[in-house]
């Protein structure tokens, strides 16, 4: 008989979807949906939570949580008090703080609390990148210099293991040919303040009208009101099946963001051989290395002389292929399966 996990989060992204079902091969598998997004039913959510918690928490033997947050306080609270080991994976958001865009858990005092009691809490944190853990921060000056949570939380001493994100490349490659001069950015929420200036999307804005020629697609930016260049596209979300036709076709993936942990979406679109150009933030740079162009800082006059250096590169069909080649030897899928797998069998 398998062993039971109680699995946590805020919504089923594709990240939560592929983590339940690496964990589904070897545990029998009872999820919770916590809506964060909802915040007149928090009480009843919580009600919810707790009378799942009490229904499930004999005969199981671990629970883990997709970020931290509000949504992780009772769960890590209810291993504590049933003797149950508790793990935590960390993403993006639940790692940081900008006031500047008024972003990340521990930019507002009560998320900040049970973030923290959710990190020093639990037996096990797994971070996507070891940036969410802490780093300098260097791309703009209007906020911390150092992020990552253990800068928050400096008396913090429960045990972290970084395991990346990992990506299948037979579901994501390119087979046509690529748009000339075409660029895309993928982000959600992005018709909120804080949304558009988190992904970037004003540098965006603001870079598209000194390439007049090119022409730049915001997928999910369709709920974007302010008024744009006329080469910017504002696209609805595209389903995650219609997605590597999309990206197949762009020759240029622009992450621009203020904050990212390990961000998918710019993964995928390396594997469907998209050159990237992406901010000096989070575990970008790495994941990016000499595949692409690095924005090492918030700045319109550094980000023109990489769009102008990556428009006349004359190889980026080579450097496409290379970040494809980069994606596929360092974050595949079965690597992170197996980091996972045996991670949570240390503790079960």
């Amino acid at each position: 008989m398998k062993a039971k996990i109680l699995y946590f989060h805020a919504g089923k992204s594709s990240f939560v979807i592929k983590d339940i079902e690496i964990l589904q091969e070897k545990y029998l598998v009872l999820d919770f949906f916590f809506d964060t997004s909802n915040k007149k039913r928090y009480i009843a959510q919580l009600f919810q939570q707790c009378g799942f918690i009490l229904k499930n928490i004999i005969g199981s033997q671990l629970i883990v949580c997709q970020f931290a947050g509000h949504h992780t306080f009772l769960p890590v609270l209810f291993s504590k008090l049933f003797f149950k080991k508790s793990v935590v994976v960390a993403g993006g958001t639940d790692c940081v703080s900008f006031p500047s865009i008024g972003y990340g858990n521990f930019n507002n005092k009560l998320l900040s609390r049970t973030t923290s009691f959710t990190f020093k809490n639990c037996n096990l944190i797994l971070p996507v990148h070891q940036t969410l853990v802490e780093y300098d921060y260097t791309y703009q000056h209007h906020d911390f210099e150092k992020q990552g949570y253990r800068f928050f939380i400096p008396s913090i001493k429960t045990p972290y293991e970084i395991i990346h994100n990992g990506y299948d490349s037979r579901k994501w490659f390119c087979n046509t040919e690529k748009e000339i001069s075409s660029f895309v950015t993928i982000g959600a929420g992005l018709g909120s303040r804080f949304g558009f200036n988190l992904k970037g999307i004003d540098l965006i804005f603001e870079i598209a009208q000194k390439f007049p020629r090119a022409t730049f697609y915001i997928v999910g930016g369709a709920t974007i009101k302010t008024d744009k260049p006329a080469n910017v596209k504002l696209l609805d979300n595209i389903p995650n099946h219609d997605l590597q036709p999309f990206l197949s076709k762009m020759q240029f993936y622009l992450q621009l963001s203020m904050s990212e942990g390990f961000p998918n979406a710019l993964s995928e679109a390396m594997l469907c051989e998209c050159v990237p150009i992406v901010s000096n933030v989070g575990g970008m740079p790495d994941i990016v290395f000499d595949c692409g162009y690095i924005l090492k800082h918030k700045n319109i006059n550094e980000l023109y002389e990489l769009v102008n250096t990556a428009l006349n590169n004359f190889e980026l069909e080579k450097l496409g292929k290379k970040a494809r080649r980069r994606i596929e030897e360092n974050y595949t899928f079965e690597n992170r399966k197996q980091k996972l797998l045996a991670a949570i069998d240390k503790l079960i």
